[in-house]
């Protein structure tokens, strides 16, 4: 094996930048920003980033000045946002207790799901409400995309009742409501489609079930029941899970 300084080319990943829109020319950035370049990354004057917004645009920046006052960026070579190679991911759940949530919007956003959507269902137990968790899942879903390159920023939409976000499901958008009922048409037998859908929404529901109600609605909606595992697991898990199987599901040739 070659050591360093034999030939061995070691690729340098730029550090990534969180910007509101990425532009050209200068762009000075938001207090956290600004603290996490100086401060955290240690970053100086004449350093080349990657700039990123939520939308999934991109661009080499150069760093023109850093200091107490903040921090401004020179942005070229902008990439236009590009279309996911993959199924786009929604994830509607049921939300789980205590840091568990984080967990799951970090790893969520880790394996490239495009849209988060909290759900108040009938055995909800968490109804996070106020801008405070809002905006620390906004701070972890940015950090996770900074660290796991993923294209933009995942969309996390306020608490939503179940029946809302179901009045927009649309025959060219699969639903699947993951399910422990014996009728549950297990995923791997749906993963053998050789073409997998351009967008689905899968739904996660609150660890004491959905409600026979809940149920029907799914039903009236088209929804598909499907069994993840032989067990059952928490919501973070199996929201997890899902999102993990269904992003490595590719077309077969």
């Amino acid at each position: 094996m070659p050591a360093i300084g034999d030939g061995l080319i070691i690729a340098r990943v730029a550090k990534r930048i969180h910007v509101a829109a990425v532009r050209p020319g200068h762009i000075t950035l938001n207090d956290a920003e600004a603290h996490h370049t100086r401060d955290v990354l240690r970053l100086k004057a004449g350093d080349v980033v990657e700039v990123f917004d939520d939308a999934g645009a991109t661009a080499s920046a150069t760093l023109s000045a850093l200091d107490s006052a903040g921090v401004t960026l020179d942005v070229q070579q902008i990439i236009e946002p590009s279309r996911p190679s993959g199924t786009a991911i929604t994830i509607a759940t049921a939300v789980p207790k205590g840091d568990r949530a984080d967990w799951m919007v970090e790893k969520l956003s880790e394996l490239g799901v495009g849209r988060f959507i909290p759900l108040i269902t009938e055995r909800s137990v968490v109804h996070p409400t106020g801008k405070s968790k809002s905006q620390r899942w906004m701070r972890l879903a940015i950090e996770s995309a900074k660290q796991s390159h993923r294209p933009g920023v995942i969309q996390i939409d306020p608490l939503t009742p179940l029946a809302e976000v179901l009045k927009s499901a649309t025959p060219a958008t699969p639903a699947w409501v993951m399910s422990t009922q014996g009728a549950a048409t297990p995923i791997a037998k749906l993963l053998q489609s050789p073409s997998p859908p351009a967008a689905i929404t899968i739904f996660i529901g609150p660890e004491g079930g959905w409600t026979d109600g809940e149920l029907d609605q799914f039903t009236t909606a088209g929804a598909t029941a499907v069994a993840l595992t032989a067990t059952i697991l928490r919501i973070e898990t199996a929201a997890v899970t899902a999102a993990a199987v269904v992003a490595c599901w590719k077309p077969s040739h």
